[in-house]
């Protein structure tokens, strides 16, 4: 399951995606009414609702049914992706895991959630492309009894919680646990990514960007979100084509109000922007990349996708999509999501085409992950370079391999210089493996 040879078969027995399949939950909610006396007026009232797959085109966003066929199921908004290699759409659905036909919306599997910890929950999940299985994590809530005399029954308290890092079966519903240790007691819905060249899982906790490496599951590291006062880094993914982070900063002005009735100052949101941003893993800096206000705020539920052709960053705002420049930060689209068949909502959009097909560069777990980016002792020089690199290490070095930044290997060699003239412009993942066995990455820019 997780090894490069399983993905290879992956990719060589699935025909490649012409063009990228933007799938979610459509919903659509049933109403009756009824005649108040009271108020001589009719009340509508809500009484059920359907779920069915869809998918979105994102320069008109017509939101269409790819099923006819609609589902009586309640679905999480704590979790979804997909698998573009087997076509499948898979998302939470109370204590089950719900997969659903990319191809045809049909039910796969709807399985209830197992494994070894107490609890049915397993959340903020996310597919790697790089070993097809899907991470996630498993909140582990501990409770006491004790008897209350007023009402003559038995109470049960939440004692503490924690959480679990874990990787899951879709076909059965049975999740693994990974890693020795529980990780922080908290996380937010603000997003998740999954970095499969390094084979890394990051999630908010609350203030902290937390990373797990996936060969362990122990927490690689653990940096604090530096971003302005007030303000919140939500709704972000790993962006395959530039191996960045990327992601909305919400920011809050505020100012104080006196209150005579409560006799004191209060605080009062006066205004709110929105911006397009990257994150970078090693350090938690938020590098904000819109010069205005975006002026339209994303939904969680909403969520949000990258084009990798056209570096373009969506999300869902409300009842449009919006389409934001990787490069320039700035809104290129704005497109009001329209239905047929009287559906309403279209939640938990996610992307067949991010990261299809990529390979994992790291393979041996570093100490910490400084090894991976900024180890001092070997450097790659010049950087940028057009014609030729040098790898300057302390160490003996056995081979290099540079990678292309969806994780294909382009070059191999037994020297620490070597040719890149013939490459395309780009950034690129340089592995050097060292006489002792040990393993460490680089990158550098061809111009």
């Amino acid at each position: 399951m997780k090894n490069i040879l399983s993905v290879l078969l992956f990719i060589l027995g699935t025909t490649p995606f012409l063009h990228a399949q933007h799938v979610g939950i459509v919903r659509k909610n049933y109403f009756s009414t009824y005649f108040d006396s009271i108020l001589n007026m009719n009340i509508e009232v809500y009484d059920s609702s359907t779920i069915r797959l869809g998918s979105i085109e994102p320069s008109t966003g017509v939101v269409s049914s790819i099923s006819s066929a609609e589902y009586n199921l309640p679905i999480n908004l704590t979790g979804a992706t997909i698998n573009p290699y087997t076509n499948q759409y898979i998302i939470g659905s109370g204590s089950n895991l719900l997969t659903l036909s990319i191809a045809n919306g049909n039910i796969v599997h709807y399985v209830p959630i197992t494994g070894p910890s107490p609890s049915f929950a397993f959340q903020n999940f996310r597919f790697n492309s790089s070993d097809t299985t899907i991470y996630g994590l498993v909140p582990v809530n501990f409770y006491s009894s004790y008897f209350d005399t007023l009402s003559m029954s038995t109470i049960q308290v939440l004692d503490s919680s924690h959480i679990r890092f874990a990787y899951i079966n879709p076909s059965t519903g049975q999740y693994n646990l990974l890693g020795n240790t529980p990780l922080k007691s908290v996380y937010t819905l603000a997003g998740n990514a999954i970095n499969p060249h390094q084979m890394l899982f990051y999630y908010s906790a609350v203030d902290t960007l937390m990373s797990i490496d996936l060969y362990t599951g122990n927490i690689y590291s653990e940096v604090p979100i530096q971003i302005p006062t007030n303000a919140i880094f939500e709704n972000f993914t790993y962006s395959c084509a530039d191996s960045s982070i990327y992601g909305i900063v919400r920011q809050n002005f505020i100012s104080s109000v006196y209150d005579p009735f409560l006799m004191m100052y209060i605080d009062v949101i006066d205004s709110t922007t929105f911006r397009l941003s990257k994150i970078n893993p090693a350090t938690g800096q938020v590098t904000i990349i819109s010069p205005y206000n975006l002026g339209l705020g994303a939904t969680l539920n909403g969520s949000c996708f990258i084009d990798p052709d056209s570096m373009i960053y969506y999300f869902g705002s409300g009842l449009n999509l919006v389409g934001v420049s990787l490069f320039t930060g700035q809104i290129v689209s704005v497109v009001p999501k329209t239905f047929v068949s009287n559906n309403m909502y279209f939640d938990m959009m996610r992307s067949t085409k991010n990261c299809f097909g990529a390979l994992k560069v790291r393979l041996q777990q570093p100490s910490a992950l400084t090894d991976v980016l900024n180890d001092n002792e070997m450097i790659i020089v010049p950087n940028p370079a057009k014609e030729r690199v040098h790898i300057q290490s302390m160490q003996a070095v056995k081979q290099v391999s540079v990678f292309s930044v969806s994780g294909q290997r382009v070059l191999v060699s037994n020297q620490t210089s070597f040719e890149i003239g013939m490459l395309g412009a780009g950034l690129y993942w340089v592995r050097v493996d060292l006489d002792n066995g040990a393993q460490k990455v680089l990158k550098f820019v061809k111009q």
